[in-house]
């Protein structure tokens, strides 16, 4: 017998930026997400600005998954506010979704990544952030500055990054 404790791995989904995207493509890449993922997370990291983020909260809460709503504080961190919550988000969470719309959303993606962190970018279409520490794709659909990414398509191959 095994005196073995299994102690599955937790996934905190983290959610960076915002979109204006329907509600219905937003749920459409989340779905997506988990299936590369393989199983639902055991919690999502909310920021509290935008629709999209209410659109992920609604969606987490009807799939039962456990969500906590991260709030920036203008009035006392001023312009770093939203920095000061996104680096809130990177440290707890092991898996990110971010909506890129800026270079410092890029470069935090690309930051996650090289910290091992399963990281899916979202920029008019959704693709997964591949470190070259790992395994690279073989035709990726966009090149950034330190890493590649990977289309997430139905019947395309995941590539292996390092705790997905």
């Amino acid at each position: 017998m095994l005196d073995e404790l299994f102690e599955p791995a937790v996934i905190i989904l983290g959610i960076f930026g915002n979109t204006k995207i329907s509600e219905e493509d937003i749920q459409h890449n989340l779905t997506l997400i988990l299936q590369e993922i393989g199983r639902l997370p055991d919690k999502i990291l909310i920021p509290t600005d935008g629709n999209s983020s209410i659109y992920i909260q609604d969606w987490a809460e009807s799939l039962r998954i456990k969500t906590q709503l991260f709030h920036s504080d203008w009035i006392k961190n001023g312009k770093i506010a939203q920095i000061i919550r996104d680096d809130r988000i990177a440290k707890e969470c092991t898996h990110a979704l971010v909506f890129i719309k800026t270079n410092r959303l890029e470069k935090l993606s690309e930051k996650m990544c090289k910290n091992e962190k399963c990281v899916f970018t979202f920029d008019n279409h959704l693709t997964q952030l591949v470190c070259e520490l790992s395994q690279k794709v073989s035709t990726p659909s966009h090149k950034s500055n330190k890493g590649t990414t990977q289309t997430l398509l139905k019947y395309q191959k995941k590539a292996e990054c390092g705790k997905c």
